[in-house]
This record gives C-alpha cells, sequence and structure tokens, in this order.
C-alpha cells in the first residue's frame, strides 16, 4: 500500500506502540480490512486539494489492540450508514466494502467504527481482544 500512496501523492506515518501481546486472528481477512480501510483512505484524499497525510497507529489499551487509520480527505457525511452493505458514497463502489470489514472484525470478537479527523478527514478505528477467539 506504501507504493500505491507514494505514487497518489500521498505520506504515509506509522506510530506502533512497542511490546504489544501477540493476537490470533485469520491473517488473510485481517489484511482485507487493513487494504480496503486504506485504500479507501486514499481514494478520499484523491478528492482533496492537499494530498495530505494517511496515519497508521497501533496501541494497546487494556485488554484490547486498537488500530487507527486516518485520512485527511474530505471525512464521511453518513457514518451510520456506511457500513450498511450496498451503501456506497463511490460512483463506482458496491458498497460492500466496509459491511465486510465490519463482520470481519466482529468475528474476530473487535468492533469497527469511524470518527471525525480534527480538522479534517476520517478516522477509522477498529480493536480485537488481546485474547482472541476463532474467526
Amino acid at each position: 500500500m506504501a507504493e500505491e500512496a507514494t505514487r497518489r501523492g500521498v505520506r504515509m506515518e506509522c506510530r506502533i506502540e512497542q511490546d504489544l501481546p501477540p493476537l490470533f486472528f485469520d491473517p488473510i481477512q485481517i489484511q482485507q480490512v487493513f487494504v480496503n480501510l486504506i485504500r479507501n483512505a486514499l481514494e478520499a484524499m484523491d478528492l482533496a486539494a492537499d494530498r495530505g497525510m494517511l496515519q497508521l497507529s497501533v496501541r494497546r489499551d487494556s485488554e484490547r489492540i486498537y488500530t487507527e487509520i486516518s485520512d485527511t480527505g474530505p471525512g464521511v457525511e453518513d457514518p451510520e450508514r456506511i457500513f450498511e452493505p450496498f451503501y456506497t458514497t463511490k460512483g463506482q463502489g458496491m458498497g460492500m466494502g466496509l459491511a465486510i470489514c465490519r463482520s470481519i472484525v466482529e468475528a474476530h470478537g473487535g468492533r469497527l467504527w469511524v470518527e471525525k479527523n480534527d480538522p479534517t478527514g476520517a478516522k477509522f478505528i477498529f480493536d480485537l481482544p488481546v485474547e482472541g477467539q476463532e474467526a
């Protein structure tokens, strides 16, 4: 994804907390979540005048690991609906990516949601339990 970000003129910054405990998850499924969220962020910043920055951070809080992917795009207009199947804000989107991401994260005992990124953009956050469950 770093190559795609560079091609689009977007800077990527990653902050991963040290000494994170091992997590138990299906690596292909969680990779799909990462790719979808990062690609959505890059596409959102295509619409911004300044290509901006994509930030990825991973941190532990109590018994959960939080992953945040934030962008400096235009933000999310309807945060309540974007996880619904077949709801899309893209001209060529099917509206399944975020619904699938949420179902994957929930199958792993986690949650996926979106918040406003300050001063502009969106921040997608998902958490996974340190003591994982089978997906």
